[in-house]
C-alpha cells in the first residue's frame, strides 16, 4: 500500500514547462526579457497571450512569441489556461454535491468489492480524528483586504482589449479543473495540519496576512487561487504551503520576524512552491482524480478517501522528516525575491529573515527540512542582486502593531 501511495504522488511532481506544451501569460508584470532576469529590458507580453517554450534557466523560461524570441519569469506564466478564480468556502454547487457524494458511495463500494475493512473504504467523512474542517472553513472565511492592483485590474474595460485579453477576463470563463483538484487536496492537507497545531482565531491578524499574500498574488500567474493565510500555535520555527494556496506559519516564526518586508520574504517562499507547482501539477485526466473528485463536497460534508490520505502521509513527511529538494527551496526563495521587489515591498526581506534565524535557538524542524541557511542567504544576495524593482507604491508597514498581540 505504502508503495501505491509514492507511486501515485509521483505522479504530481513538478515536471518542466517544456514538457507541457504551450504556457498562458497570467500576470501584468509579464515581459519578454533579452536577458533571464527580471531586471533585462524587455516589451510588456499581454494577459492572456500564449507563448512557447524553448528552453530553461533557474527560475525563467525561454520563449517564442510574435515571431519572437525572449526570457520571461515562471512566476507570470502558467501551463493552465486562464479561469476564474476558485471561491473558497462555497466550492460546490448542489449539482456538484451530489456528484461528490456519488463518487464517493462509489469508491466505498468498490473498496467492498476488495474485500477492504471500514476504515480503509473511507478515510474521513466530515470531521474525522485527523483532520480539522471547521478551523478550515473558519480561516476561508475572513475577509481581507484586497490589493489596489487587482482592483484596478478588473475595473479596466474589456472592449478595448486583444481578442485573447477579452477571453481572459470573460466572466464565463471556468475555474479550471486542475485548479479544483489542487484545492481539494490542499484543502485536506491544511485539515490535516490544522489537527495537529491549533489555529490562532484572530480575524485582524489573519485578514492583514492574507491581504499581504493578496498583494503578492495579484502580481503573479495563480490568479484562479484564493490564497490563505492562517497562524498556528506551535513552538517550532517553521511555515508550510498546501497546495490550492493555503499557507500556515507558526506563531514561533512570527515572533522573529521584524518588519513587514521580511513577512512579505516569507509568505513570498511559501507561494513561491505553490505558484511554481512544486507540490505537483494536478491533472483532471488522471485516474486517481477521478476517485480524489469524492473530495469536494458542501461545508460540514467533507469526504477523505484512503487514496487520498496515503497522498497526504508521503507530504507530511516531506513536511516534518525529509523536506523537499534544494533546487525547489532555492526556486522558491528567488520566487519570492521576485514576487516581493514586483510588489513594492524590499526583496531583500527573507535574506534578513534567514540572518536572524541564523543566530536563534528553536530552529531543529525549521533545519531538518530546509537547505543549509548560509547556503540561501549566499544565494539570496544574488537573487536580490538582479530582482527588478518595480515602481509600485510602498505598503505602509503595520508589523509592529500585530506582533505586539503574539502571546509571549
Amino acid at each position: 500500500m505504502r508503495a501505491l501511495s509514492q507511486t501515485v504522488l509521483l505522479l504530481f511532481l513538478a515536471q518542466s514547462l517544456l514538457a507541457k506544451g504551450n504556457v498562458y501569460v497570467q500576470s501584468t508584470k509579464a515581459k519578454l526579457l533579452s536577458q533571464p532576469k527580471l531586471s533585462a529590458d524587455g516589451s510588456a507580453l499581454a494577459m492572456g497571450e500564449v507563448l512557447s517554450p524553448i528552453s530553461e534557466q533557474g527560475l525563467f523560461v525561454q520563449v517564442r512569441t510574435r515571431d519572437q524570441l525572449g526570457w520571461v519569469s515562471k512566476l507570470f506564466v502558467s501551463p493552465l489556461p486562464p479561469g476564474n478564480q476558485i471561491k473558497l468556502g462555497i466550492t460546490s454547487n448542489s449539482s456538484e454535491a451530489v456528484v461528490a457524494r456519488q463518487r464517493a458511495s462509489d469508491f466505498t463500494k468498490t473498496a467492498a468489492a476488495r474485500g477492504l475493512s471500514e476504515t480503509q473504504k473511507m478515510r474521513v467523512r466530515g470531521e474525522g480524528d485527523q483532520y480539522d474542517f471547521e478551523s478550515l472553513r473558519w480561516l476561508e472565511s475572513v475577509p481581507f483586504e484586497s490589493p489596489i492592483a487587482q482592483s484596478s485590474l478588473t475595473e479596466s474595460k474589456v472592449e478595448n482589449k486583444p481578442l485573447w485579453e477579452q477571453w481572459f477576463y470573460s466572466s464565463e470563463l471556468e475555474v479550471p479543473k486542475e485548479t479544483r483538484a489542487e484545492v481539494k487536496l490542499g484543502r485536506s492537507l491544511a485539515a490535516r495540519l490544522l489537527k495537529k497545531f491549533p489555529l490562532v482565531r484572530d480575524p485582524e491578524l489573519t485578514g492583514y496576512l492574507t491581504g499581504i499574500a493578496a498583494r503578492l498574488a495579484a502580481v503573479s500567474s495563480r490568479k484562479d487561487l484564493s490564497f490563505r493565510v492562517g497562524v498556528i500555535e506551535s513552538s517550532q520555527i517553521n511555515a508550510y504551503a498546501c497546495p490550492g494556496g493555503f499557507v500556515l506559519i507558526t506563531t514561533a516564526s512570527l515572533k522573529k520576524i521584524q518588519s513587514e518586508s521580511e513577512l512579505a520574504g516569507i509568505i513570498g517562499h511559501e507561494m513561491g512552491h505553490i505558484v511554481l507547482f512544486h507540490n505537483g501539477e494536478f491533472k483532471q485526466s488522471n485516474v486517481f482524480f477521478d476517485i480524489l473528485s469524492g473530495l469536494l463536497s458542501p461545508p460540514g460534508g467533507e469526504v477523505v478517501n484512503v487514496a487520498t490520505g496515503q497522498v497526504l502521509d508521503e507530504i507530511e513527511k516531506q513536511f516534518f522528516e525529509t523536506g523537499r529538494d534544494m533546487k525547489l527551496e532555492l526556486e522558491a526563495d528567488e520566487a519570492a525575491v521576485g514576487l516581493t521587489s514586483q510588489s513594492g515591498y524590499s526583496p531583500l526581506g527573507l535574506s534578513n529573515y534567514l540572518n536572524t534565524l541564523s543566530r536563534s535557538e528553536g530552529t531543529e524542524s525549521f533545519k531538518k527540512t530546509h537547505p543549509d541557511t548560509t547556503i540561501r542567504i549566499a544565494k539570496l544576495i544574488f537573487y536580490e542582486s538582479i530582482a527588478g524593482i518595480e515602481n509600485e507604491p510602498v505598503p505602509k508597514d503595520r508589523w509592529n502593531d500585530f506582533k505586539s498581540k503574539l502571546k509571549p
